[in-house]
This record gives structure tokens, sequence and C-alpha cells, in this order.
């Protein structure tokens, strides 16, 4: 796989000339025109000289579109805010005053998340690789996002991490996105630290894991990241959430994502796997997930999913409360405030009585439930017809 992603990178980076070449050309250019205007433009007879018609090229085909700008290629959200959630962004330049706003929109993707979806794993045939090569738009898309990957410089998300609000991307929302306003939460692929060993293709999938129950995710890639969750979720920080979760383990559970950006990271993540079981109670093994950032545009959690649910810097921690259907309810980051650990606690007290209110609703027999509805019913007598 890395083989195949050095091989196009070399061939992306090949068609696009050298600024020698481009200056050469210029240059060339220009001496052509130089030397066409000087030439006579009739001939020796006073007729005018019929300008040589340039036949089109069947091997070179249609004209291809202009390439992409460079400086495009390279920042992805040159307006400081997120492309697709519309987040404010820092710039993380010295001296900069950033505020982190509260979510003004809901976070997550239209559809629903489905087992297999941003895997890393590579499904295609030869057929579809082939024709996926050979399309030059999706190569330009390709081009554009190994320049913003490679060419990013290293330190952004650090620089990005101010000292007042410790990298908080957002604040979180208030209450609760309504149910039929509210969108979902991406399907992962990683590791877990099950025992009883990974999936066929080597790791699990997140959506099995996070259906059917409420679940509190965390997202974290380092010990800064770590922290910044615990103040959400850890028992000394919100003993609520601990407290929930023992009380009600059949509707509530916990789910933690390890997300690391390369591949040196991801080995050292296996590597002290058996420290992490250490430290991480048993039954949490299952639904903690190691997930490795792809470098490639058509495997793995690209950048578009990314910003739809807001994990907008990878240094930094991120809290999500998902309903049994996925649906991202409620989301945080950074360090808690306060206010959110109070908002947090209010929606999960809330989506454990929708669920219970859930289940006796189901539980009642049908005819019953007819019954009970047809009671509560009130039909109005009609209005009497007025006196002739």
């Amino acid at each position: 796989m890395a083989k195949d992603i050095l091989i196009e990178l070399l061939l992306a980076a090949a068609a696009r000339p050298h600024a020698g070449c481009l200056r050469q050309a210029q240059r060339s250019v220009g001496q052509i025109r130089h030397y066409a205007l000087a030439r006579p433009s009739k001939d020796r007879d006073g007729k005018p000289r019929p300008r040589p018609v340039k036949a089109a090229d069947p091997l070179l085909g249609p004209r291809k579109p202009e390439q992409v700008p460079l400086a495009v290629g390279i920042d992805r959200n040159p307006a400081n805010r997120s492309a697709i959630s519309q987040i404010p962004i820092p710039k993380g330049v010295k001296d900069e005053k950033f505020v982190p706003s509260p979510l003004a929109r809901p976070l997550g993707l239209q559809s629903p998340p489905q087992p297999g979806q941003n895997s890393p794993i590579d499904q295609r045939t030869w057929a579809e690789k082939k024709a996926d090569f050979a399309n030059y738009e999706r190569a330009v898309e390709r081009r554009q996002i190994y320049l913003r990957t490679f060419l990013r410089p290293y330190f952004q998300e650090w620089k990005r991490l101010d000292k007042e609000y410790k990298g908080k991307s957002f604040v979180a929302n208030e209450r609760l996105f309504r149910k039929d306003k509210a969108l979902y939460f991406p399907n992962m692929w990683g590791q877990t630290l099950s025992k009883n060993g990974q999936g066929p293709d080597g790791g699990y999938d997140t959506t099995p894991a996070l259906r059917g129950k409420i679940s509190i995710v965390g997202i974290q890639s380092g010990v800064w990241a770590e922290e910044q969750v615990d103040t959400f979720l850890s028992e000394k920080s919100n003993p609520a959430v601990e407290y929930l979760l023992k009380e009600h383990p059949d509707k509530f559970q916990r789910a933690d994502i390890n997300v690391q950006g390369d591949i040196a990271k991801a080995f050292l993540v296996k590597l002290f796997s058996g420290r992490l079981r250490k430290i991480i109670p048993e039954d949490r093994w299952d639904r903690y997930f190691m997930i490795k950032l792809p470098r490639d545009v058509r495997l793995g959690l690209s950048d578009d999913v990314r910003d739809a649910m807001g994990f907008l810097n990878t240094q930094v921690g991120y809290v999500y409360l998902l309903d049994a259907d996925c649906k991202i309810r409620w989301a945080g980051s950074g360090h808690a405030w306060k206010e959110e650990l109070e908002s947090l606690n209010g929606g999960i007290r809330r989506l454990i009585e929708e669920a219970d209110a859930d289940r006796k609703l189901n539980n009642i027999p049908r005819n019953r439930l007819q019954n009970i509805l047809a009671e509560d019913v009130q039909v109005p007598n009609p209005p009497m017809a007025a006196a002739a």
C-alpha cells in the first residue's frame, strides 16, 4: 500500500513542470512571438500570406483544465473557517486573540454510517484502480490533497493551541441538537484492545459498537488531548458520567478513539497496548479503537469527514454524545468548562429518559396500545346547525 502511494505521489509530482522549465518556456514563447511579428505578413506579390491552421492532435485528446494553484492546494481553509462545519479556525500567528464560538449548527454527516466506510483497506478491483488512475480530475484532486498533506507545516496545529483557551476549537451547545436536525457520527475502522483477536481484516468498525446505545465518545491523539477528554469524562472531573455509566449499563456506554497521524506514533500506541489495558477497565477494551489517519485521499478518515464532524485539530481532545442511532446530539472540545459539564450531564439524562420512554412504549402490546390511543383521543361533537 505504501509503495502504491509513493508511486502515485512521484507521478503527480512529475506531472507538474519544474519552475526552471516554466521560466525557459516563457522566454521561448517571447522569442517566438517576436520573430512571428517580425516576419512579413505579405508575399512578394503583395498578396496576404495565409496563416497555417494547426490540426488537433488525436493523441493528445481534449484540452486539459487549468491546474490547481499551489497556494489553494496547501491551505484548505484560506478564510480561517472550516469549509463544511463553518467553525472559526485560529491563524496560529503570534499575539492572536482567538475566542472559540459556540456551536451554531449540528455536526456530522447527512447519511447514516455503514460498516466498511472510511476504512484504510482498499477494496477496489484492478479495473476500478486503473479507471481512477487515468481520471485527470481525480488526479488533480489527489495532487491537491498530497500537496496539502506533505507541505503542511509540522507545527501548524501546535501553533493553534493558544495559552488562554488551550486549543479549544468551539464551545459546546447548551442544549441537545434536535433528533430530526442532528447529523450522523461517521464510521471509523481500527484495531481495539480486545484480547479475542481482531476482525477478518485486522480491525473493527465503530458503528456496530455504537449503534443501539447512548454513547459518549472521546477522541484523543496524545497525552495533552487525553487530559482534555478527562476533564469531561473522568470520575474526578465529572463524577456524574461515571455514576450514569454504572447506573444504566444497558442504555449508556463509553467509547474511546485514539487517533494517530503517522506510522511511527501508531506503532508506538500498538506497542504499548499492554500498558493501556492496565489503565483502561476491561469492559471498555472492545470499544477502545486505535485509528491511523491516512495520507491517501481514497482511504480512511478524510479531511472532509473530519471537517464535517468538527474534528479540526488532532492535538486537541474532542467529546461527542451520540444517541442510539449514532446521531451527534452534543459535542465539546478542549478543556471542559463548568457550563459545558452541566449541559453534558443534562443531555445524558435527557437521552436516558427518552430511551426509557421508548422502551416502555415498545413493551406495550399492540392491541392495548391502540385502545389507549383510542381512549385518549376525544372526538368533538358536531356543531349545532343555526336555527333558520
